[in-house]
């Protein structure tokens, strides 16, 4: 006999507006079951339930304590929304936000976030980002700016990075106000998530490549780019789009899914299932199509950069990745993303040609998770975010100290190896859910110097 045809899309999302409604419920009861507890916490399946509805939904809303906003406007920088912009806030745009946590220095670190949406949404105060400057600047102790760039179609890759860059040197010589800070004291950090970390590593190599970096002598070069003779100190990506020909595998291996059984058809309590990107719920093909297209927009009408190794990191080579002066990195991607391997196969290549290279893997996070850490709304944090976070938080601090020791003993920054090397790499699984613990051989140490875990019985390290 033929295959039993699917029941109505109403029956099919039952299970799904079920599970929704219990865990909306204020004061949601301890131990109370819901669907596969047994394999993902309580705050994972809250998270995946309201995004399978609605994508958009979700972002953090709150704003770190103790952390001030202050809006810049400097002078020649500015540019019209207009009618062809797709973004909504429409008209003058180009204000700059900085985050200044409590008790910043001369010598607190200080990070230039280039914001994502694609390249055609968002601004430093929509979309949650924010929330997320607050709490970077908080965890880390660092001074966080994010600037309002051209959207393309309004800009292109030329004039989005030129515009980083500008607030990049803006950022290197600020006194930051009472403080009258001298410029160039302080490490300087990139940073950006999704197509904004895609442009963060392009002006990163940029920099070493049009900055007259050399490795000789034993003092820090002075490139021609930064003002003072500055020399970034490292970067941070967040599921950074690194790979304008969209060609990875991983945009059919995570592609977005829902498991349908037996049961899902007689049981409403059964469960839906999901497995891939919970952010792009295209066919594979229809998402490469998209993700082109607007890899396109982003590079105007010159097609040739889409394989540049600057524009598109991800096809840098030896040329450009080898002969040291590129900062360490660090990468924090989702491991059920459709652009995972953007950040694997370039956090790799940099690692060989010697780099130093963290590269964090969440295990079953979406698209730019860390901008999840409240739980999605659930009234618990989502572990794996504020994980990352942290770690986030410790790369920035630690690398900012080292990069200070540096600069007063006089020694070359930054740090490379002769040697090929691979990423310091981290495939992380949420450890807080009951059991969790009897995986490990004996006592596990959650938090060393990076805030990663460790195997005290071996002796070993993390893969």
């Amino acid at each position: 006999s033929p295959p039993a045809s699917p029941p109505p899309m109403a029956a099919r999302l039952l299970p799904l507006l079920l599970l929704g409604r219990a865990l909306q419920a204020r004061g949601h009861a301890r131990g109370e079951h819901y669907p596969y507890e047994d394999l993902i916490s309580e705050t994972v399946a809250y998270c995946y339930t309201e995004l399978v509805q609605n994508s958009s939904c979700c972002l953090d809303q709150q704003y770190a304590e103790g952390v001030t906003k202050h809006v810049i406007r400097r002078p020649g920088i500015g540019w019209l929304c207009d009618e062809k912009c797709l973004d909504l806030k429409k008209g003058f745009r180009g204000d700059d936000i900085l985050w200044v946590p409590e008790g910043a220095t001369c010598e607190s670190p200080r990070v230039l976030w280039i914001h994502g949406g694609s390249w055609e949404y968002g601004s430093p105060d929509t979309f949650s980002y924010g929330q997320l400057a607050s709490k970077i600047a908080d965890l880390a102790g660092a001074v966080v700016m994010m600037p309002d760039y051209p959207l393309a179609p309004v800009g292109d890759y030329r004039v989005i990075t030129r515009a980083a860059l500008s607030a990049l040197r803006w950022l290197v010589e600020a006194p930051l106000g009472k403080l009258n800070c001298k410029p160039a004291s302080a490490p300087v950090f990139l940073g950006g998530d999704s197509a904004g970390g895609g442009t963060a590593l392009s002006l990163t190599l940029k920099l070493k490549m049009d900055g007259g970096w050399s490795p000789e002598g034993i003092r820090q070069s002075r490139p021609d780019m930064l003002p003072g003779g500055q020399i970034l100190a490292g970067a941070v990506f967040f599921s950074p789009w690194t790979n304008l020909r969209c060609d990875t595998p991983d945009y059919y291996y995570n592609a977005f899914a829902e498991i349908v059984d037996k049961k899902s058809f007689t049981s409403p309590r059964s469960g839906a299932a999901y497995v891939g990107d919970l952010m792009f719920r295209g066919h594979p093909e229809e998402n490469l199509d998209q993700f082109t297209a607007n890899a396109k927009s982003y590079v105007g009408s010159n097609n040739s950069l889409l394989t540049d190794p600057i524009a598109s990191p991800f096809f840098a080579g030896e040329s450009v990745l080898g002969g040291g002066g590129i900062p360490p990195l660090f990468f924090t991607v989702g491991g059920s993303e459709s652009i995972l391997g953007d950040s694997l196969i370039i956090a790799q290549k940099a690692a060989y040609f010697g780099t130093h290279v963290r590269l964090d893997i969440q295990v079953g996070m979406w698209h730019d998770f860390p901008m999840y850490s409240e739980g999605c709304g659930s009234q618990r944090e989502l572990w794996q975010a504020k994980h990352a976070l942290n770690r986030t938080a410790s790369f920035i601090r630690q690398v900012a100290a080292e990069k200070l020791t540096a600069s007063r003993l006089g020694l070359m920054w930054p740090p490379s190896r002769s040697q090929p090397g691979t990423p310091h790499t981290e495939y992380i699984y949420d450890v807080t859910r009951p059991g969790t613990r009897h995986w490990f051989p004996r006592v596990i140490e959650e938090h060393d110097a990076m805030g990663s875990m460790r195997f005290l019985e071996s002796g070993g390290g993390s893969s």
